[in-house]
């Protein structure tokens, strides 16, 4: 899906502006709290209907201002619209039409890589499901639905667990492992096309520290129980120290991807720089997945993007990019970009927000 224009009224620091977009590389840059993230942050409201940067939306209503409005326009002429009042319910329109969330970013999805994306080794594994699952959601509405059943089974599972209401366990315990099997079968197939598209990126890298920790790296789908077990299995096991401890103990919502060299953690072995290079090469193996295995076309949102990378990685990131091959949106403090990096993004279009003007367009 391939953006046409946004509109942005009192969103942040921004009164009104318009931005029109290439159909491929986009641009941002300016200094330190000149709005070139929050324009980055407009967009992901309009795939996902929330901030990257807040939970709580109010905060993204301008100073001294009661609302504010976001209308994107598609290259296929979808029309959405995100509108937030003060201490009022959000609202998301597709063609005029009032949608959820979900339907929202099945309509528009996207991939986010930001500081908490780069740091997704140091995380949770509670947060590289939630990565990993947001981009199910967006491919398949089968897993939507049982991934919800999941979760909600889960949450009555563990209250009858505490109350100790025995009857109940057994009668949640049957939709959890329907649901949970369901969602666990998924995740494997994606983690599989994923990480043999990430394997098969080594080709396009020429730095030998790259190719190096790719062809050192371990990645495990740890799917939240023994693989000896069905999951039903598993829950028999466990019940009675499920009881104990009045929580499900076991299953996909324990589920981990694991990134290892020579058996340690890479957390603990990486710089920074790496972490973060190897951070976003794994989330655009993920992108490229949606797209060749599922034919799902999210568009790219990279902030900071030149932070903690020295310029070998950064070359390698730059150079690697357009085989992504869906449309990207990026920012930096800088126009660092010299006649080789405009070789290698064309039709590449510039938005300095201090002038909040569309910068030259470099072909």
């Amino acid at each position: 899906m391939s953006l046409k224009k946004i509109s942005i009224s009192n969103f942040r620091c921004f009164d009104n502006i318009e931005l029109i977009f290439s159909d491929f590389n986009n641009f941002v840059y300016g200094s330190n709290g000149s709005g070139k993230t929050s324009i980055l942050e407009a967009l992901y409201f309009c795939s996902t209907g929330r901030s990257f940067k807040s939970s709580n939306k109010d905060f993204c209503i301008q100073k001294n201002k009661n609302a504010f409005k976001i209308q994107l326009e598609t290259l296929s002429n979808n029309k959405i619209c995100i509108s937030k009042e003060f201490k009022k319910s959000i609202t998301f329109e597709i063609d005029e039409k009032k949608v959820t969330s979900i339907e929202l970013f099945r309509t528009i999805p996207s991939t986010l890589l930001d500081n908490k994306t780069f740091s997704m080794f140091a995380d949770t594994p509670k947060y590289r499901r939630k990565i990993f699952d947001r981009c199910l959601i967006a491919s398949d509405k089968n897993y939507n639905k049982e991934f919800f059943s999941f979760h909600r089974s889960l949450k009555q599972r563990n209250a009858a667990l505490k109350f100790k209401r025995l009857t109940n366990i057994d009668m949640w315990s049957q939709i959890l492992i329907k649901a949970g099997a369901s969602v666990s079968k998924e995740r494997e197939i994606f983690f599989e096309e994923t990480k043999k598209t990430f394997f098969g990126f080594i080709k396009n890298f020429r730095d030998s520290r790259v190719v190096k920790i790719i062809n050192s790296l371990e990645i495990v789908f740890d799917k939240g129980w023994s693989n000896d077990l069905s999951l039903k299995e598993a829950l028999s096991a466990s019940r009675d120290i499920d009881q104990i401890k009045t929580i499900t103990t076991l299953g996909p919502h324990k589920a981990d991807i694991k990134f290892l060299i020579n058996d340690s953690d890479i957390k603990y072995i990486l710089s920074r720089g790496e972490q973060k290079f190897m951070a976003i090469l794994w989330c655009l193996s993920m992108h490229k997945t949606l797209s060749d295995f599922y034919g799902i076309k999210p568009f790219l949102i990279i902030d900071d993007i030149h932070s903690e990378l020295d310029e070998g990685f950064y070359n390698e990131l730059i150079n690697f990019l357009p085989k992504t091959g869906n449309q990207l949106f990026f920012s930096d403090i800088n126009n660092p970009f010299n006649s080789k990096i405009k070789d290698q993004l064309k039709e590449l279009k510039k938005f300095h927000v201090e002038q909040f003007t569309d910068a030259e367009k470099t072909k």
